[in-house]
């Protein structure tokens, strides 16, 4: 297309504050993304300002495109090359028809509409707390209630939409109520609606994504093998692994993660990629089974300037993607962008304390911001001027700056609102794309899948961390040497049954510990990834818990097998085959019954530093109970049920049992003028009260400690997330 050149007259503003000449222009105009610029060629204009010692001559200047331009300009190139090729998933009408279809409800290219109408979300006190203030005052009780959102409207069409406002706006509790991801203290008034009809979070998690802004993800994993993992837990089970794979390779590709396929993602110890490709890889998590729409909470946290543009830029690549399968709708919150990551979103949410300033097109916000009497001085990023209009500046008396009171800022808001036809809001629109949407949603993989993923995934994070295991082991090994030192050969002589007992019962303690404490930190570290890999659908709780708990239990075998195998034959306990494997028995129950305790106090307690607080208590009272130092004979009644659930004593008594039954133990001629001799075992099990159980029984309590003990594990897990 020729250049064409046209006068535009502009008449200069008066400053609200003095008076004074304000010569600014909506802004730089260049508002169209470079990559249509190159295509759709640009318009030279000749801007005529009043003259002043700062302009003393016109300059050309590019200004913003509107439907009339857009369709002259289609016009022109057609008649003007007619040669020209449509582009990809085109239907020929012309190299703009994307654009203008993408933003258009009615469109294929868009597949879900999101709806909302008068949204009010308020903030309630602790509900514990709160009936307990209903109780005291039952007659006169208010309950208190915090205002977040303020009965606003609108809806998401298509496109990439940016969620703008201050600090304490409302742009993080929009994103999460939209999301149906708001805490149980929230109270939630108003209609949504998903193409024309109610949902909840798990309709919506089907066929939407949601990337946090703290990145959390396995750091002993390599970018590959993460998308890997979440490719096997959320596509289809339909998919082959072929599939899986090429789903994979084509994300990294489209994100820009090629070239790190094989880095791991790091941890605070260890370095792996960078903050912009971990902004990236969880992007791509979400990505992988291609959503209809994707929340992002401020993705530009804690990036620079040039990496924030660079995922900005691979968003609104995404959002008017070439092919309609992979167009997907993007909602992202964001505080106060750069002009050139401003200039990349297709429309615009303003928020200030809980209300919609502006709410529409990016590229008209200037102009309702001109109108209202607040154009964008030139030179001056837009997403600033949108702020610093609607954010009242703060008093400073060191500064002596200008400050306006509340009247005023309001006065200017209602300006604002008023400069904007109001918001007309259907909450049927997109109910005839419902259909299709529900018909493309295809069955994840079954639990047993999910547990053979996660398995896998956990055996892959054990041997990243293979120093852990080795260590355990060298402990193991070493402890266990010098019990055995400790306590060599004892033999049978009647010296050997005051060492017997201790023996026995410190083997029970020492498995006892180092099992829990082996596994305390085991959930609370992950606890915030699998609560936010649940609600992104990737796999349920119980196939997590079922896949963690036996990839610790067969990391955790070994150690008192080894134990068993070092221990028993240094002290010289009973040589019979059959009483060497219930003795290694003995120890590896107690070890799986010590963690299991373990695991449910930090299911429970949910913090590390809670878990380490509570769990030595649960220690100390199986030790005390354990049978060693008050015999089940002397043990007084009021205290049976805490001897009940000490796993220690059932280790301690079964043990005993295992090693006195059939043990002849040899008497001097010294210790039998003394009338001193036990000639065997049974008489010690007798005298210590320890036949009250079998080996059995023993054996059946250790099992039942363990399985209740990970059933309120399992419990804590499901349903504690807060």
């Amino acid at each position: 297309m020729n250049s064409s050149i046209c006068e535009i007259p502009i008449t200069p503003y008066k400053e609200i504050d003095n008076g004074t000449d304000n010569h600014s222009y909506t802004r730089s105009f260049n508002d169209i993304p470079e990559s249509q610029s190159k295509q759709h060629g640009k318009f030279d204009v000749h801007l005529s300002i009043r003259p002043t010692s700062a302009t003393p001559v016109p300059y050309s200047i590019i200004p913003e495109t509107t439907p009339d331009m857009i369709d002259n300009s289609i016009s022109l190139r057609s008649s003007s090359n007619s040669n020209h090729k449509t582009q990809p998933g085109s239907n020929g009408s012309g190299p703009y028809e994307r654009q203008l279809s993408l933003l258009d409800p009615m469109s294929d290219r868009v597949s879900t509409i999101l709806v909302w109408q008068n949204l009010t979300v308020q903030i309630r006190e602790d509900k514990k707390k709160e009936a307990f203030q209903r109780m005291k005052s039952y007659k006169t009780f208010v309950p208190k209630r915090k205002c977040l959102l303020h009965n606003i409207s609108g809806a998401i069409t298509g496109g990439i939409w940016a969620v703008m406002g201050p600090s304490g706006s409302g742009k993080s509790t929009l994103l999460n109520t939209l999301a149906c991801r708001l805490d149980v203290n929230t109270v939630v008034e108003g209609e949504m609606r998903l193409n024309g009809a109610p949902y909840d979070n798990a309709e919506l998690k089907r066929i939407a994504g949601y990337v946090m802004q703290d990145d959390l993800l396995n750091g002993y994993l390599t970018v590959e093998e993460t998308l890997m993992y979440t490719a096997k837990l959320r596509l289809p089970r339909a998919f082959t692994d072929k599939q899986r794979k090429e789903r994979v390779e084509d994300v990294m590709t489209d994100l820009g993660l090629s070239h790190v396929y094989n880095v791991i993602v790091g941890t605070p110890l260890k370095k792996g990629i960078s903050g912009g490709e971990r902004k990236r890889v969880c992007v791509g998590m979400q990505l992988l089974n291609r959503p209809q729409l994707l929340f992002l909470d401020e993705p530009t946290s804690g990036l620079d300037s040039v990496t924030a543009l660079d995922l900005l830029r691979t968003f609104h690549v995404l959002a008017h993607g070439k092919s309609q399968e992979k167009a997907v709708t993007i909602v992202c919150s964001i505080h106060q962008p750069q002009s050139k990551i401003f200039d990349l979103f297709d429309s615009l949410i303003l928020l200030k304390a809980g209300n919609v300033i502006y709410q529409g097109s990016r590229k008209q916000a200037m102009e309702v911001f001109r109108a209202a009497g607040f154009p964008c001085p030139l030179y001056t990023n837009p997403a600033d001027h949108l702020l610093d209009v609607i954010t009242p500046p703060k008093s400073n008396s060191m500064g002596g700056g200008n400050t306006i009171s509340l009247k005023q800022q309001a006065a200017i808001d209602s300006a604002l609102i008023n400069a904007q036809s109001p918001v007309d809001i259907d909450l049927n629109m997109g109910v005839d794309k419902r259909l299709v949407q529900m018909n493309d949603v295809q069955p994840h993989p079954t639990w047993i899948k999910q547990v053979q993923v996660l398995l896998q995934r956990n055996f892959q994070e054990q041997i990243r961390q293979s120093k852990v295991i080795i260590i355990s082991l060298i402990q193991t090994i070493l402890i266990a040497v010098l019990i055995g030192t400790v306590f060599l050969n004892i033999g049978n002589a009647q010296s050997s049954i005051v060492r017997r007992g201790p023996v026995l019962f410190f083997c029970a303690v020492n498995q006892g510990i180092f099992g829990a404490l082996m596994v305390i930190n085991s959930f609370p570290v992950e606890r915030a990834l699998t609560l936010r890999e649940r609600a992104s659908g990737t796999y349920f709780a119980s196939a997590y818990f079922t896949a963690k708990i036996i990839a610790d239990t067969l990391v955790q075998l070994p150690v008192p097998i080894i134990f068993s195998c070092i221990v028993y034959f240094l002290v010289g306990f009973h040589y019979t085959t059959a009483k060497f494997f219930i003795f290694t028995l003995f120890m590896l129950l107690c070890s799986i019954a010590s963690t299991s305790l373990a695991l449910m106090v930090s299911a429970i307690c949910k913090t590390t530093d809670m878990s380490v607080t509570v769990l030595p208590m649960a220690l100390e009272v199986s030790r005390l109970f354990g049978g060693f130092f008050l015999a089940p004979s002397r043990l007084p009644k009021y205290f049976a049920w805490l001897d009940v659930l000490s796993y220690v004593k059932y280790t301690y008594v079964g043990t005993s049992l295992n090693e006195l039954r059939g043990l002849n133990l040899t008497c001097t001629k010294a210790d039998r003028d003394r009338n001193s001799c036990i000639e065997n075992g049974e008489i010690i099990i007798r005298e210590l009260g320890l036949d009250y159980i079998n080996i059995i029984g023993c054996i059946g309590a250790l099992l039942a400690f363990i399985i209740i003990c990970r059933s309120i594990a399992f419990l804590g897990v499901r349903f504690l997330k807060n």
